[in-house]
């Protein structure tokens, strides 16, 4: 693609320099669940970093990842806040003691190339961690057997949070997104975001179910007639649908 380079190319080769750094930050490098990892993740780091750290860690799932979670963001900033407006490939490499070609080798420019000056690792790892962080409190929503109104803004928060998030961390988000959601949450949705790899594509919104029919026309009305006044009713079904979250794929094991 076009954009590649410096989008989706650009948001891998970040979070791999910026797991490396982190890394070697967190005195972990060396491990062999780091050094033998290819591609070396944020994932990755946290996991062995708690597991040499804290072995015995036996807290419940949602308090475990919190902290696990909430500590790797604290670590993050303070390593990359030393550059907020990015770092450069040299720098980079200057950090982790290799040349700016063998980082490139390691992080495959080859089959991800990029085109920018500067690598934006303090954003895109608030991102990483802050993201993940939300889908364990949405978990914890979730797992409240609440079904309160309260329930479901608490679950629109952490979906507008995740919104602004990609549009201003991440940066996968794009003008059309930002505005079928702004218009999604005045017609009544809890939250709104998109979903997918972003710079296009997808959203997704928390809606009451006997409020779909009125949110659905709304978008309609208030996007897609003014910006594709070509495309009727039964195009639009195609574009625009109601649905139910489930639980999702599953695998039977029978004896």
């Amino acid at each position: 693609a076009v954009t590649a380079p410096t989008n989706y190319n650009l948001r891998v080769v970040e979070t791999r320099i910026g797991a490396l750094m982190l890394a070697k930050h967190l005195n972990i490098s060396e491990h062999s669940a780091c050094a033998n990892a290819d591609p070396l993740t944020f994932k990755t780091v946290m996991d062995e970093y708690f597991a040499s750290s804290y072995p015995s860690d036996r807290d419940p799932p949602v308090l475990k990842w919190t902290k696990r979670l909430t500590a790797m963001l604290e670590r993050a900033e303070t390593l990359f806040a030393t550059h907020p407006q990015g770092f450069t490939l040299d720098e980079c490499a200057d950090y982790l003691s290799i040349s700016a070609s063998d980082l490139s080798r390691i992080v495959h420019t080859d089959r991800f190339p990029v085109r920018t000056d500067r690598f934006k690792l303090l954003q895109r790892a608030q991102h990483a961690f802050s993201e993940a962080l939300r889908v364990v409190k949405f978990r914890q929503v979730c797992e409240s057997g609440d079904t309160s109104d309260g329930c479901f803004v608490a679950l629109g928060d952490l979906m507008n949070q995740s919104q602004d998030s990609c549009r201003d961390l991440f940066e996968c988000s794009c003008p059309e997104l930002d505005e079928i959601c702004k218009i999604a949450r005045q017609a009544g949705s809890f939250g709104s975001r998109l979903t997918g790899a972003g710079w296009g594509g997808c959203s997704v919104h928390l809606v009451r179910q006997d409020g779909c029919e009125n949110f659905i026309a709304t978008l309609k009305q208030e996007y897609y007639s003014r910006r594709f006044p070509e495309l009727g009713d039964d195009e639009l079904k195609n574009v625009i649908f109601a649905t139910s979250p489930s639980s999702g794929a599953v695998i039977y094991v029978f004896d």
